[in-house]
């Protein structure tokens, strides 16, 4: 009987209800993991004993790990306490296998990865990373956002974020409004709990942000998430739609940049010690002039659309590991 492990992050208690809710996305999967037979555990990676339950299982997955974010250095510390665990373990003897590796997740946490892509040759939109606490006023971190970029529309998110959280949109770099000027204090404060990632606004996002959901080294999927009028961030929280988009309509010179950024992850993970990868979100804009324009790459606890393609796919991926 395969032993499956879900990692989560909510308190006791919010466990139950959500091994409850089965009609939706990676929800679906503990409940019909079971029904196919697998021994199917959900445990929070806070809990005192998580080291030694994952080496009792033969797979560990982070898909219903939402919500690290709020525990941004206890989860860095788990992640390096598993990582340990698992390595020690000595040749001959059973690994757990973690999906994704935890070497994968370790280098998704931080937003810098973003950069790494871009040397690579992946076009991103023009940002940089800013260690907000080392300014003494809004106003010495505002000249420092001038510097990057004179007048205009930019983003500012932190760097450990997910769904975006604490993502803000400054209309106009060159003249700050009140609410602006207090959401700068806030990152000097250490409010957002990690640097932040100040970006050249797409004006693209508003036809949508494109995600490609990959099951093991396959595309099985791809969605169109689209802003709501007005909005420049596209989860449904922020009142965005979603449609299933047919990989057919889906044009070549995009899909060929988005299999590379798989075969580039596929080139530095694929051999990972603690595991293997196993699922992949790549979100990004498509413009006339530019194929893809990377926006996140989703390998921690990413929705997959489960609900739109994909699920017996993840079903079959996690019953054979």
């Amino acid at each position: 009987m395969k032993r499956i492990l879900f990692l989560t992050t909510p308190p006791t208690g919010l466990v139950e209800r959500y091994v409850a809710e089965d009609d939706w996305s990676n929800e679906m999967l503990p409940p019909l993991l079971s029904k196919a037979g697998a021994l199917v555990t959900v445990k929070r990676w806070l809990d005192e004993d998580i080291i030694a339950s994952i080496l009792n299982h033969d797979v560990v997955t982070f898909l219903w790990a939402e919500d690290y974010i709020r525990h941004p250095i206890e989860f860095q510390h788990f992640l390096m306490k598993a990582r340990t665990a698992i390595e020690s373990i000595k040749d001959g003897n059973s690994r757990p296998c973690m999906v994704n590796p935890i070497e994968l997740v370790q280098w998704n946490m931080d937003k810098k990865y973003l950069l790494e892509m871009h040397d690579a040759g992946l076009d991103i939109p023009k940002m940089e990373m800013i260690e907000a606490k080392r300014f003494d006023s809004a106003s010495a971190l505002h000249r420092r956002l001038i510097e990057f970029q004179s007048s205009g529309p930019v983003v500012l998110k932190p760097a450990i974020s997910a769904s975006s959280n604490n993502t803000t949109l400054i209309s106009d770099i060159s003249t700050l409004s009140k609410e602006d000027t207090t959401h700068l204090q806030s990152c000097i404060n250490g409010h957002l709990g990690s640097s932040i990632v100040l970006q050249q606004f797409e004006p693209s996002i508003s036809v949508g942000e494109y995600s490609f959901i990959f099951i093991g080294e396959s595309l099985s999927h791809v969605v169109l998430k689209s802003p709501r009028s007005g909005e420049f961030r596209c989860q449904a929280q922020f009142g965005g739609e979603l449609s299933r988009k047919p990989i057919e309509e889906i044009q070549k010179t995009t899909l060929s940049v988005v299999n590379s950024i798989i075969d580039t992850l596929k080139d530095r993970f694929g051999s990972a010690t603690t595991g293997k990868m196993g699922y992949m979100r790549v979100d990004g804009l498509v413009t006339k002039d530019r194929p893809f324009i990377l926006m996140e790459i989703e390998a921690i606890e990413p929705c997959l659309y489960l609900e739109m393609g994909g699920l017996d796919q993840s079903l079959s991926l996690l019953l054979s590991i």
